[in-house]
């Protein structure tokens, strides 16, 4: 139960995080993914040092080229797409494109982890898809009584969603194998200190590195984008890691993390964002299509 009870508890940190980050406003997306990362990663440092951990330089050569193939899928490009995509589209939107999560892992843990192919893909795929129209489905602003003013749903941002989402995916399955070799801590940290790398030298390159250092000077988006890094990387990717680590499918974790889709929902809500029905039916025809995915075999 401890890999199931992670990766539920992920989903809710998770949710928290997307709902503080889109609070954040239009901060840049890779300036705000360095910025996150960076003070995720000095935290990871400083656990493994009060927990006595030191780095596995004994870790074979793929375990290494794995974890950092992962970091640079997910941290570094599926993290910048789903907060380019978050600032377009806003977090009630954005929690329905995590449910594209669920059937990218079931099928690529069945193509390259021997996991057993779910019948349920044929049936959860095609719903997760239709989900996302629904939700994309709006073409102009609109009102009506219940829904009051509702914008038009920006496409470019749930592709920019979707794609990040799908892209984290595929991440988590290349570093499956290696963390059951590998201390959780330990790897996350691994894996966080190199997507940081590469997302500095990538920034580097384009001459953007500004951006990112003028998120460390104190200012008033600290008070969304400081616990968002602390709730939704340090501490939900240690969660998130360790769901697959302690579970014996990928799937199964994945199907309790596609809970932070609920979780986000009911954060946006609450805060009073409008969410029309369409969007719900979507939502719900979305999750429904990924919790099919991961229970019929």
């Amino acid at each position: 139960m401890l890999g199931e009870s992670m990766a539920l508890a992920c989903a809710l940190c998770w949710a928290s995080a997307v709902w503080l980050f889109r609070r954040a406003g239009s901060v840049d997306a890779k300036a705000l993914n360095i910025f996150k990362n960076v003070i995720a990663s000095a935290l990871l440092l400083l656990l493994m040092a009060a927990t006595g951990r030191s780095f596995d330089w004994q870790r074979s050569l793929g375990d290494w080229l794995a974890l950092t193939i992962s970091a640079a899928l997910g941290l570094s490009v599926g993290d910048t797409l789903f907060f380019m995509g978050l600032r377009r589209v806003g977090t009630s939107v954005a929690a329905v494109t995590d449910c594209a999560y669920a059937p990218t892992v079931a099928l690529l843990s069945a193509v390259f982890l021997a996991e057993t192919m779910q019948g349920g893909l044929a049936i959860g795929a095609p719903l997760v898809v239709a989900g996302l129209v629904l939700v994309s489905w709006q073409r102009a602003p609109q009102a009506d009584s219940a829904d009051h003013a509702t914008k038009a749903v920006d496409r470019l941002g749930v592709v920019y969603c979707v794609a990040g989402v799908m892209i984290t995916a595929v991440a988590v399955v290349v570093a499956k194998p290696a963390l059951g070799r590998s201390d959780l801590i330990e790897a996350t940290t691994v894996r966080l200190i190199a997507g940081t790398v590469l997302l500095l030298i990538w920034d580097g390159l384009a001459g953007r590195l500004h951006l990112a250092a003028a998120l460390f000077k104190p200012q008033p988006v600290w008070r969304y984008i400081v616990p968002a890094t602390i709730v939704g990387t340090f501490i939900s990717m240690l969660l998130w890691m360790g769901g697959f680590k302690y579970t014996a499918e990928a799937t199964r974790a994945a199907l309790l993390n596609q809970m932070g889709t609920v979780f986000a929902l009911i954060f946006a809500a609450l805060s009073g964002d409008v969410i029309p029905r369409l969007r719900w039916a979507g939502a719900g025809l979305a999750f429904a299509g990924a919790v099919t995915v991961l229970l019929i075999r």
